[in-house]
């Protein structure tokens, strides 16, 4: 899952980069901009799916 999640932001950033560089109009630097959020929330969601992986790993490795 946390790959999908960090593929998806990085799809997010390229998108939002391309077009905010070839924006014409307000509309289209505010959608690069959307994309740029997006690509925020994909890379946290990433994050956080890995620091629960790593905690169930953990508490599952504590136990005898």
């Amino acid at each position: 899952m946390r790959i999908i999640l960090f593929v998806l932001a990085i799809f997010a950033f390229i998108g939002g980069a391309a077009i905010l560089t070839k924006a014409s109009s307000a509309a289209h630097e505010i959608e690069g901009l959307i994309l740029f959020v997006i690509f925020a929330v994909f890379l946290s969601g990433a994050g956080i799916v890995e620091a629960i992986n790593l905690l169930k790993k953990e508490m599952s490795s504590d136990r005898p």
